[in-house]
């Protein structure tokens, strides 16, 4: 346990800073979206972010979300994603459906 404490606070995997995020943010509704244009080209339709945490590092702030969905038949989906957004740049890190 005492190796997972020094982790903490020592630059890229620094997780001192997470909070959650709030799901009916604009901001974090536009990371959600862009995740849903990156991933799916329009195949899945963006319904909202259902939760998540966002944190600082690598000189902007990271945000891990569950996303849902839905399909043109209305069935409803929820994915997970990893996104890296700095002053520069919006990158999706990973995404899991």
């Amino acid at each position: 346990m005492a190796a997972a404490k020094s982790a903490i606070g020592t630059g890229k995997n620094d997780i001192s800073s997470l909070e959650p995020v709030k799901p009916a943010d604009p901001h974090v509704i536009q990371i959600g979206e862009f995740v849903v244009e990156q991933c799916h080209h329009g195949q899945l339709l963006f319904v909202a972010v259902v939760g998540g945490f966002t944190w600082s590092g690598d000189g902007g702030y990271y945000y891990a979300l569950i996303i849902e969905n839905q399909d043109s038949e209305g069935a409803t989906y929820l994915h997970k994603a990893l996104v890296l957004e700095t002053p520069n740049e919006t990158k999706l890190i990973w995404h899991k459906k």
